[in-house]
């Protein structure tokens, strides 16, 4: 059954004679009409006797809330109702006293009696809403900045009511969620009918206190979605629900109370939770200078978040197959698993017997399984482990901050994985069913295998670290006689000369640096390419000829300053990226050294080399296939940037960011990029980024100054840094003007050298500028992104892009320092510089030749 926020106090007449009772009503009705007319508007409070009528309205001393009499959407109806005051949309209502008995007039009047009870009542004196509050001393109703609207004692100010006690579809900074275990009111949100009609409707957010609390969304009474236990900072099903310096959230749970609530921690940021009319729970979020409510967060986001989705001991999956079963269970019901009706859900192969053999398998970035039969305790890991191995009905167990061991009996209902965050629980298998291979880390729990296991492991590790030892050493030989014969091509005895000498000290026949086997056809033995970087295989010409259809046109996916690129596919099926270098006479050197960067840096955010082709004049990259391309054809198309919302391109940037990071710091090389822009960041499957194309990048050497100068600029109009571009001089710093101007870019959709219409002719740097400066940072966001996600974030990343791209590389952080600005929100960001905007290419040019330089467009 659905709650009403509202108190109804029901009236009787004393008296036999229908006249008198008539006259009372009248007499009644009239008493408060005129009381209304002579008070006139009374402020942000009501007195006894007081009234309030509809076209009147109370507001709270800081302008904050307002209470009045509305029609809601296309409703005839009037309510009593508080919104937001000078916010729009007009009324954005987040509370409503009588939304089961709406007036069907304008005729409604609002009295506080002298005994302390607030009354709403229509033409006729029927007493439509009540507090039903009686015997207060000088009461007084005072609507408070909070949007609470409180009846207290004048002199004493103890709160006797408050709306805030009664929610009904939206929860507001200072509300509470849950449960007073002294007096058993719970309180709890109900969705409206619809827009149009805010009597309660069929969802309801409610917190279960039993077992481990968590809030449970439901229909009726069937559950929709929960929120998952509480971990110490947010919801174990919500790790996006992070603290920051705009919102802090709580959860209170002790013997007399369980209850969650929130604040808002910055003056210029509001925000809500509601419960709309669909069925979504949903955080919006105001900032001062945006206009308009924005979509934080909502709840159920995807199929994952339905409850139960994959049934018992299901795991659910965005990124796979929507169900599987836990290591260690399979199907319930084959059948109807395999026709992906999952509700039937998984059982164990093997019963838990209480076995000295029983251990455990780790499973990561999950939302923990319903806790309402689940037990906390102050355990340590070790205590918690020990603990469920010691108890035969105990099936797995977690370690929450916030809730201590946290230990499950019986099946596991509603576990579902996240890329990021979550939680991590232990679940316990039989002996028989300890597959370690198919658990991320898995603990067995018998004395012998322990000490087994122990063994076998020092003795892995030895393997392995002698294994790396001569491999390394037969790779410094094979460096020894490529270096040689410099500039020239290896002989085949000497190629096979270290190959055998690497071969004889690993026990090896396999070509070392390539992660999947190659079939002998596609490569070629009479060329490996070394120099101390490693060895990578080289296939025969015509083996990527048949791969990419004799380089046809439908298989072009782009071209650089240095090289076209072709999709091609093996002759084992694997899709590969080939970069087919320019006959021009720098080729052989920029060949070799791009070929030499990327066959050091390994990292996710970098593109993947899979092997090389030289004959006669033709140099070839062979790189990993990237499915979606490169960001420009995202982020610059209107259909495809609308699926890029603001999480993702907030993990786009973050990832090139780590990317770069990687490049200048973290590698055993220092590489300045040079040419970073949107179309050599190549997007994979999932859209995480990739930095490709180092064809003009270079290398620092550890001891080195960090900045050189070229007569030969190299580049991308609009990405290049003023320095670099003018005087030729780059740097690290370099880099981080170009990933700078990525920041906008990707926040805008536009790109840098593309004049802002109405700005004057100024480029992007220059627009993202002055909006910042006057507070209308959001007003650059791309249409596809706004109102995705909070705006909190947007304007922390426009600041980072606009402190990268100052014209002096000294005001410029580097970027172990960006990636730690966008990925803390501790952190205390400086304030930007006027960046130098850059209108043509003449604003690059003085007596300095530049070559290779390009227009984006």
């Amino acid at each position: 059954m659905a709650k009403d926020c509202s108190v109804v106090v029901a009236v009787g007449f004393r008296g036999s004679d229908p006249w008198d009772k008539e006259m009372i009503v009248v007499e009644l009705f009239l008493v408060l009409a005129i009381g209304a007319a002579v008070h006139g508007q009374p402020g942000d409070t009501v007195a006894p006797n007081q009234s309030l009528v509809d076209g009147e309205t109370l507001i709270s001393a800081g302008g904050a809330f307002e209470l009045g009499f509305y029609s809601p959407g296309k409703s005839n109806f009037r309510y009593l109702g508080i919104w937001y005051k000078n916010i729009p949309p007009d009324k954005t209502v987040v509370w409503v006293a009588n939304r089961d008995t709406p007036l069907t007039s304008s005729s409604g009047v609002l009295n506080l009696t002298e005994g302390g009870n607030l009354m709403l009542l229509n033409n006729s004196g029927i007493i439509l809403w009540s507090t039903g509050t009686t015997n207060v001393i000088n009461p007084v109703v005072q609507l408070l900045d909070s949007g609470n609207l409180v009846l207290m004692e004048s002199a004493s100010k103890i709160i006797l009511w408050q709306s805030f006690d009664h929610p009904c579809d939206t929860l507001l900074p200072g509300m509470k969620l849950g449960i007073n275990f002294g007096n058993n009111f719970d309180k709890y949100l109900t969705s409206w009918k619809s827009d149009s009609d805010p009597s309660p409707g069929d969802y309801t957010y409610k917190m279960d206190p039993y077992g481990v609390p968590e809030v449970y969304l439901r229909k009726d009474d069937a559950i929709i979605y929960r929120s998952g236990p509480w971990n110490g900072h947010g919801y174990s099903g919500r790790p996006e629900m992070q603290q920051n310096d705009y919102f802090k959230f709580e959860l209170i749970a002790n013997q007399d109370v369980v209850y969650y609530t929130f604040e808002d921690l910055n003056s210029s940021v509001r925000s809500r939770i509601v419960l709309s009319s669909t069925g979504e729970i949903q955080r919006f979020v105001w900032y001062r200078s945006h206009h308009g409510w924005s979509l934080f967060w909502w709840k159920p986001e995807d199929s994952c978040d339905s409850y139960a989705t994959c049934g018992a001991n299901g795991v659910c999956s965005t990124t796979s197959t929507p169900c599987q079963c836990l290591t260690g269970f399979v199907p319930k019901a084959e059948t109807e698993w395999k026709l992906r009706n999952f509700v039937g859900g998984c059982v164990r192969k093997t019963n838990l017997g209480c076995q000295a053999g029983d251990g455990f398998c780790k499973l990561q970035n999950v939302k923990l399984p319903e806790t309402s039969h689940a037990i906390s305790s102050d355990r340590t890991l070790e205590g918690c482990d020990f603990w469920c191995l010691s108890n035969c009905s105990c099936t797995a167990y977690s370690i929450v901050d916030g809730s201590g061991c946290l230990t499950w009996t019986g099946d596991l209902i509603d576990i579902r994985t996240f890329t990021e965050g979550g939680d991590t629980i232990f679940v316990r298998l039989s002996a028989s069913d300890l597959d370690c291979s198919k658990c991320k880390h898995c603990q067995k729990r018998f004395g012998l295998v322990i000490a087994v296991s122990s063994v076998l492991g020092f003795l892995l590790l030895f393997s392995i670290c002698l294994f790396l030892w001569l491999r390394n050493r037969g790779r410094k030989q094979v460096g020894n006689i490529l270096e040689q014969s410099p500039g020239s091509s290896m002989t085949n005895t000497k190629i096979e000369a270290a190959q055998q000498a690497m071969n004889q000290e690993t026990g090896t026949t396999h070509i070392v640096g390539t992660e999947r086997s190659t079939t002998t056809s596609d490569v070629s033995h009479n060329t490996t390419f070394g120099g101390g970087f490693g060895i990578f295989p080289s296939y025969n010409l015509s083996t990527i000829e048949a791969a990419t259809y004799d380089f046809s046109n439908d298989n072009r996916l782009g071209e650089g300053a240095f090289g076209i690129i072709y999709k091609g596919q093996l002759g084992d099926g694997r899709k590969i990226a080939v970069k087919r270098m320019k006959h021009l006479p720098c080729n052989p050197d920029d060949f070799k050294n791009e070929l030499s960067l990327i066959a050091n840096l390994q990292h996710r955010n970098l593109v993947r080399l899979l092997g090389y082709c030289i004959e006669g004049n033709e140099r070839m990259l062979i790189l990993e296939y990237i499915e979606n391309r490169s960001l420009d054809t995202f982020i610059y198309d209107k259909r495809k940037s609308i699926l890029l919302n603001w999480s993702k391109r907030l993990d786009i940037i973050v990832g090139i960011a780590r990317g770069l990071q990687y490049l200048h710091q973290d590698c055993n090389m220092k590489v300045v990029h040079r040419d970073l822009k949107p179309s050599n960041i190549l997007l994979d499957e999932s859209l995480n980024p990739k930095i490709s194309d180092f064809g003009i990048a270079r290398i620092f050497k550890g001891d080195e100054i960090q900045e050189r100068a070229t007569r030969r600029p190299m580049g991308t109009i609009g990405y290049m840094a003023p320095e670099y571009a003018k005087y030729g001089i780059f740097s690290f710093k370099s880099d981080v003007f170009s990933f700078g101007v990525l920041v906008l870019e990707i926040l805008s959709g536009k790109k840098n050298i593309e004049t802002i219409e109405g700005d004057n002719g100024t480029d992007l740097i220059g627009h993202a500028y002055k909006l910042w400066k006057q507070g209308r940072s959001l007003e650059i966001l791309d249409d596809a992104v706004e109102g995705s996600r909070p705006p909190i974030e947007v304007i922390r990343f426009i600041r980072v892009g606009l402190l990268c791209v100052q014209e002096n590389s000294e005001d410029r952080p580097i970027m172990v320092e960006v990636v730690t600005m966008l990925c803390s929100q501790d952190v205390v960001i400086s304030s930007p510089k006027q960046p130098r905007e850059i209108r043509t290419p003449g604003d690059f040019s003085t007596s300095r030749e530049i070559t290779s330089l390009t227009l984006d467009r």
